[in-house]
């Protein structure tokens, strides 16, 4: 046999181990999507444990693990296609309220509100399929969720992505199941719930032409809203993921610290006395950080590190320990099983 020949039959043969190899599944891509943590985290009443996303080539459930690391266990999945997002304890422990989401076929996300119980290890839908649930709060008493949902998914300008806007908060019961509407604002943008520890009032961030907490009193409906003062890159506070400390006297959040060589902003934890507003940067990680948690009995806080914040189309989420003081992290290391 020539050499020509020889290496027609050697391209051919390789051609033909290519295609049988391709049709057994030996070099086809595993599923497309995301895999790692998502990006907030929450801390049970007696700071043992937390509970988070965790994503596997797009498919996402929620776990809990020990705060100080080790093995992580699976509470539950979500359904085919959809993806879970803001897992939160009840304030006994015993359950943890999550929404799951999905899109419609113009592409565009819808949410319920769901609920799983540890004690049967059932898993309650609270809200129906037709709006789109994004986060929400236990009351103190555990009696309550509220919850926060979008009125549309649009874009307000042309030059602006589609996003979540008319906002509104609501109350169901626990017990009854009865949903009850607390706002009537129909507001831009509105997130990240929260409760004073007597239930009387709601916390929560909003946007109205510049970032603001607000304090909703759920007795006569009045508003009143806080603006942190500190040292901020950009001048004016961009309030990102606040948070309420278990005993009411402090608010975390992070903020834009500095501004990277390439003009990324660079985002740091922040904590704020509610006496004095005067904000004081409490972490140093020169990365994205956000997402605090308060503990519940001791002086820490749980933040989430994005190391690949506006490098790279896919987060690289990671779980810390800092000091409320800004002495001392730890990251919290968690393997999925």
């Amino acid at each position: 046999m020539s050499l020509t020949m020889k290496n027609i039959s050697f391209i051919v043969g390789m051609i033909l181990l290519f295609l049988i190899l391709w049709g057994a599944g030996y070099l086809a891509g595993g599923p497309e999507g995301y895999t790692g943590f998502g990006e907030s985290a929450d801390i049970s009443p007696d700071d043992e444990e937390i509970t988070f996303v965790y994503a596997h080539k797009g498919e996402s459930a929620i776990y809990t693990a020990p705060v100080s690391g080790g093995n992580a266990e699976l509470v539950t999945k979500a359904a085919e296609g959809n993806y879970l997002m803001n897992p939160t304890f009840s304030p006994d422990g015993e359950a943890i309220a999550y929404v799951e989401q999905w899109e419609d076929d113009d592409e565009h996300p819808l949410g319920k509100l769901m609920l799983f119980n540890h004690a049967d290890g059932g898993v309650k839908e609270l809200t129906d399929e037709k709006g789109l649930v994004t986060e929400a709060a236990f009351s103190p008493d555990g009696q309550s969720l509220y919850f926060s949902k979008a009125g549309v998914y649009t874009n307000y300008s042309p030059i602006a992505s589609e996003n979540p806007h008319d906002f509104d908060i609501y109350r169901i019961d626990l017990n009854t199941k009865e949903i009850e509407q607390i706002t009537d604002e129909g507001a831009y943008d509105m997130s990240d719930l929260d409760l004073t520890p007597d239930g009387e009032t709601l916390m929560y961030r909003s946007y109205d032409g510049a970032d603001q907490l607000v304090f909703h009193d759920l007795k006569d409906g009045s508003e009143t809203t806080v603006t942190p003062i500190g040292d901020f890159a950009t001048g004016v506070p961009m309030i990102y993921s606040p948070a309420l400390s278990a005993d009411g006297k402090y608010i975390a959040f992070s903020d834009v610290a500095r501004t990277s060589e390439n003009g990324t902003y660079i985002y740091e934890g922040y904590r704020m006395p509610l006496d004095t507003k005067q904000a004081e940067q409490i972490t140093s990680f020169g990365e994205h950080v956000t997402k605090p948690v308060f503990f519940n009995h001791q002086d820490k806080l749980i933040v989430t590190v994005d190391k690949a914040f506006a490098t790279s189309s896919e987060p690289d989420y990671s779980y810390w320990v800092v000091n409320a003081d800004g002495e001392g992290r730890e990251r919290i290391q968690i393997e999925i099983p």
